[in-house]
């Protein structure tokens, strides 16, 4: 193990400072995710991205939420809402290929500049008040699903359908914090398993994910004591904040893919 261990590392010949970098991102991201519920691919992603190659970034994000989100798995099923997530995930399952085939059609920088406008519209709304009087049935849950599949074929962004999905619903911070959360772990589970199996995974990002376990747990950790003492309010504008970023830098890199 010792040995695999040090030959990853050699492979991917990072320098103290990079692995510094890379302990800093993830740390940075597991706030975030422990805070809002989401976020943590969404921070760390791009910036690992500068410090490693983009396959190892992603592959080492997804083995990440899946580890992290086995450790509170637990307690986000107990508080989270059983009945929307039934019906989100069973849509995403549906959306997902659905997604891959208008790939095959729309090119993948439109698609970005498509993800992005139609989040930053939901992003919008919400910060203006939007928001549903009771929790949706089982039809519009199902679309959001369906929509957060197809984000997720068209651009591995599966998010931003589901978050406004649940800052829009009557429900408190805690359970939507933990519905957002059993979500993205079964999402991410799947998305690191169909990698894997298909041989499109980073290994050696595993490793690096490993390396980097403890360093999540500890910003985890702090996320939900934050989370704990933040009022709805922040909560809610954190949130939104972060589906702004996520439309914006959606759109920018659609564009700079199409005019570059």
């Amino acid at each position: 193990m010792t040995a695999y261990l040090e030959g990853a590392l050699a492979g991917l010949a990072l320098s103290p400072g990079v692995v510094a970098i890379l302990i800093a991102v993830v740390l940075g991201a597991a706030v975030l995710r422990g805070f809002t519920g989401f976020g943590f691919a969404i921070a760390a992603v791009p910036l690992l991205s500068q410090v490693v190659p983009p396959l190892v970034a992603v592959t080492m994000a997804l083995c990440m939420q899946t580890l992290g989100g086995l450790i509170d798995l637990r307690r986000s099923w107990r508080d989270c809402h059983r009945g929307s997530l039934r019906w989100l995930l069973t849509g995403a399952l549906a959306g997902s290929p659905a997604g891959m085939a208008l790939l095959g059609v729309a090119p993948a920088s439109i698609a970005r500049i498509a993800i992005g406008g139609i989040t930053l519209i939901a992003a919008v709304s919400l910060a203006r008040g939007a928001a549903l009087a009771a929790m949706p049935g089982k039809a519009v849950t199902l679309g959001a699903g369906l929509l957060a599949g197809i984000f997720s074929g068209l651009a591995a962004m599966p998010g931003p359908p589901a978050v406004a999905y649940y800052l829009a619903s009557p429900v408190s911070r805690t359970q939507a914090r933990a519905s957002m959360l059993v979500f993205f772990f079964l999402t991410s589970s799947l998305a690191l398993a169909s990698a894997l199996w298909l041989g499109l995974a980073d290994k050696r990002a595993l490793v690096l994910a490993v390396i980097g376990m403890p360093v999540m747990v500890l910003g985890v950790h702090a996320g939900n004591r934050a989370s704990r003492h933040g009022g709805e309010r922040t909560h809610r504008l954190i949130a939104i904040a972060l589906l702004v970023v996520i439309a914006v830098s959606s759109i920018a890199r659609g564009g700079h893919e199409l005019w570059p």
